[in-house]
């Protein structure tokens, strides 16, 4: 005896009807808003991603640049100390 795919007309008739139009929107759960702000996406060129090969690489070499940044930032500028020219009279 073959097996039918399709539910018989008694068990279909057990199911209740229900009307999705008068359904609430249910909310996306206690951490979706924060989730869509904490995920950011940057693309990067084709051209710029062959000399990384591999996301890790690129965040690897960012990190480096930001660390660079703040090195540079926190030492500040190197003012180098001018002569002064006395004029003779």
């Amino acid at each position: 005896m073959k097996k039918s795919d399709e539910p018989s007309p008694a068990s279909l008739r057990a199911i209740p009807e229900v009307d999705f139009s008068k359904m609430r929107r249910l909310s996306r759960g206690k951490y979706a808003a924060k989730a869509r702000r904490s995920f950011a996406v940057a693309l990067v060129e084709p051209d710029l991603f062959a000399h990384f090969g591999s996301s890790a690489a690129v965040n690897v070499a960012l990190r480096a640049l930001v660390e660079a940044a703040k090195t540079v930032r926190q030492t500040g500028p190197t003012k180098v100390a001018r002569k002064s020219r006395s004029k003779a009279a």
